[in-house]
């Protein structure tokens, strides 16, 4: 029996004792007081201190069963936490859907439920052949973090190559690995590893370890559960990754249909804008009206050029320097799209090349704004109704041009027929031939370039006179008191047009039909006797001719043909029978001044072989070829007959 004490003094002594002793000082024996200890859940250290403090029979073999119990129920309860660990994250990673939120929650919970120093997770690389480092927990260094682990190979490599957890308490002791990234884990210190795959289905999209820094092997519960923790891991991922995927794609969609928009907005404009640029046309708008319309849409300013990048139009804003601009533009303009550059002083310039087929008719030029792509497809919209306009003018002209050419023939006659016809055809071209008129004949070195020279000879002539085509020969009637000042700006006009110096005779003023074909005949003996001349590509009348243009209005046809069959008609003769140059020697003989060897230069000849043609020509007409007034007649004999000729 215990000595009886006083309850304050019970109370202290209790409060100071031990769980177990107590348990014992509440118990009336050992086993009663082993069975309050269980019934509190204390520790299995207070379990094994009541053999020492009770002397009871059978206690010890009591206590170590009760140890088991304990360990059973603690197992039990750690099984119930995991488990609801477990739990706790499979609901936590069913609500995230961001990929890299959900990698980063994987790896915490494995670090957590299974209480290790780190955890990580890599992915598969099919590509590759290999697992690479994903996402890291309680991980230091930088080479773990990238390490790239071949399938097969180490611990990983073998977990997702057979798809089947493998664990280790010593990593570098362990023979079953082929030890590949030794180094990278003993720079990070790990001893102990446990790595399970994240199956879907029959593959593996991945590892999920968890590691030690010190020897400790993995119970199988440890085991199930990292395993478990990775299957709920394996499903979250992929829910991640298929909402990134349908986020993206969703993302796409919108992009396409915001494009498909735009578009679609663009085009209802451009259309729109076409379709008023066609109501200006069908109202009987020009060039003037369209542009007008285009800087009304689009703003800045806006030029209309032809195919030498002359300017046709402008509207808008003046443009500095728009003759450059415009004469820049066309060039720049290859290919059937818009293009963007800049003027000398920074604005901004789109060009929109104007085509009908495969020919350029010129190019619209907007300049002072950048515009977007929608302003663009107006520019080229606008390019379309140019295009007719410049077609419509083009057919006009052509027509024009062909029924001038009629009137020419009929005008420039041998004989002239039905004169008051001529007249009345006249006036319905709009050409008075009461009026005074200049005749020009242009005589062009490129026949490709023709209708390039017409265009130019509609601005060349004036409102008030006309041009056409005559026997090859481009003809224009200029109402100008001048001829020689008249065929100058012809020649300038045309010749910039077609790149090339032009041939133009001229002659006149005259009125009445009559006297305007007696001036066609003799501008073009004048563009006759400059090509002979070899001084193709200038410009001259009568007058600039000197002797010969005097010659071409004094004497008749009949008697220069006299002149010259007297006067070296044995030459010509001479040639004409035997093929000979005996003509052309005595001429190029005459251009040197006399000089031997620049003639035999010239001639392509021996000094010898001149010498003998010289001594032929002195036999066929005598010395008289040689000097004074004889050498004179005979050079102009055949400067006569080289520009009848010609």
């Amino acid at each position: 029996m215990r000595a009886s004490l006083p309850v304050a003094r019970v109370e202290h002594d209790l409060r100071a004792a031990t769980t177990a002793e107590r348990a014992l000082a509440e118990s009336t024996d050992g086993a009663s007081a082993l069975l309050l200890l269980l019934a509190r859940e204390a520790p299995a250290g207070e379990l094994s201190r009541l053999p020492a403090l009770c002397d009871s029979p059978g206690l010890a073999s009591a206590v170590a069963s009760a140890l088991e119990v304990r360990a059973l129920l603690d197992g039990r309860q750690r099984r119930e936490q995991q488990l609801a660990a477990l739990y706790a994250s499979a609901s936590d990673l069913s609500s995230l859907h961001d990929l890299e939120q959900v990698l980063q929650a994987i790896v915490r919970r494995a670090r957590g439920l299974l209480d290790s120093d780190a955890a990580y997770l890599t992915l598969s690389d099919a590509t590759r052949g290999a697992t690479y480092m994903r996402v890291t927990e309680g991980i230091r260094t930088q080479a773990f973090k990238e390490v790239l682990i071949p399938f097969g190979a180490g611990l990983g490599g073998l977990v997702a190559e057979t798809v089947t957890p493998y664990s280790t308490a010593d990593y570098a002791a362990d023979a079953r690995f082929e030890h590949v990234i030794d180094d990278t884990v003993a720079g990070e210190g790990l001893v102990a590893i446990l790595g399970v795959p994240l199956r879907l289905g029959d593959k593996a999209i991945g590892v999920l370890y968890a590691a030690n820094r010190r020897e400790r092997p993995f119970s199988n519960d440890e085991v199930a559960l990292l395993l478990s923790l990775a299957d709920h891991a394996a499903v979250a991922i992929e829910t991640a990754s298929l909402f990134e995927e349908l986020k993206t794609a969703l993302a796409d969609l919108q992009r396409a249909s915001d494009v498909i928009s735009a578009h679609s907005n663009a085009v209802e404009r451009a259309a729109a804008e076409h379709e008023r640029l066609s109501a200006v046309l069908l109202n009987g708008g020009g060039l003037v009206e369209v542009a007008t319309a285009v800087v009304d849409v689009l703003g800045g300013s806006l030029l209309v050029v032809d195919p030498a990048g002359r300017l046709l139009v402008s509207a808008g804003p003046d443009v500095a320097d728009a003759a450059a601009v415009a004469d820049a533009a066309l060039p720049r303009s290859r290919g059937r799209r818009a293009r963007t550059s800049r003027t000398p002083a920074g604005e901004p310039v789109v060009v929109a090349p104007v085509f009908a087929g495969g020919d350029v008719l010129g190019a619209v030029v907007s300049v002072g704004r950048d515009l977007d792509d929608a302003e663009v497809r107006i520019l080229e919209r606008a390019t379309v109704v140019t295009a007719l306009l410049l077609l419509q003018e083009r057919s006009i002209g052509e027509a024009e041009h062909r029924l001038r050419g009629e009137l020419f023939d009929d005008l420039f006659a041998v004989p002239q027929r039905d004169l008051e016809g001529l007249h009345r055809r006249a006036l319905h071209l709009g050409l008075d031939l009461a009026t005074p008129y200049v005749v020009a004949v242009v005589r062009l070195p490129d026949p490709t370039r023709t209708t390039v020279a017409w265009r130019a000879a509609r601005t060349a002539h004036g409102p008030a006179g006309t041009s056409g085509e005559h026997r090859g020969d481009l003809v224009l009637l200029v109402a100008a008191a001048d001829a020689a000042a008249a065929g100058r700006r012809i020649a300038a006009q045309i010749g910039d047009a077609v790149g090339t110096p032009v041939t133009v005779g001229v002659a006149g003023p005259g009125a009445g039909a009559q006297e305007l074909g007696e001036l066609y005949r003799e501008a073009s003996r004048c563009c006759d006797v400059l090509v002979s001349l070899g001084r193709a590509g200038e410009v001259a009348g009568r007058d600039e001719l000197g002797v010969y243009g005097l010659l071409l209005s004094a004497a008749g046809q009949t008697e220069l043909d006299r002149f010259v069959t007297r006067t070296v008609g044995a030459l010509l003769e001479y040639d004409r029978e035997r093929g000979s140059e005996l003509v052309r020697t005595l001429l190029a003989f005459y251009g040197a001044g006399g000089s031997l060897t620049r003639t035999a230069q010239e001639l392509f000849v021996h000094v010898n072989t001149l010498y003998q043609r010289l001594e032929r020509i002195t036999q066929l007409l005598g010395d008289r070829w040689r000097s004074g007034d004889g050498a004179l007649q005979v050079h102009l004999a055949l400067q006569l007959h080289s520009s009848r000729r010609g």
